[in-house]
């Protein structure tokens, strides 16, 4: 996995999907940040892939910052 954020999709049923988030600093070595989040997909409603990766993305930049928040500190 090269540096940066990785997002893969995995569906768990129906209703819901499980976006798993990884972070790296660094290609090799580093620090790595890994998040699994659980998404209800509505059925009326279904989201595509891109607009969950859209969402996850959004996710794991806030989360990024308030971990780096936290280093600040």
């Amino acid at each position: 996995m090269n540096k940066g954020l990785e997002i893969e999709l995995l569906p768990l049923d129906e209703n819901h999907v499980r976006a798993k988030l990884t972070w790296r600093e660094q290609d090799v070595g580093g620090s790595v940040l890994a998040v699994e989040v659980t998404v209800r997909n509505e059925r009326i409603k279904p989201k595509a892939d891109e607009r969950l990766k859209t969402d996850a993305r959004a996710l794991a930049v806030r989360l990024a910052r308030a971990f780096a928040d936290t280093i600040e500190s």
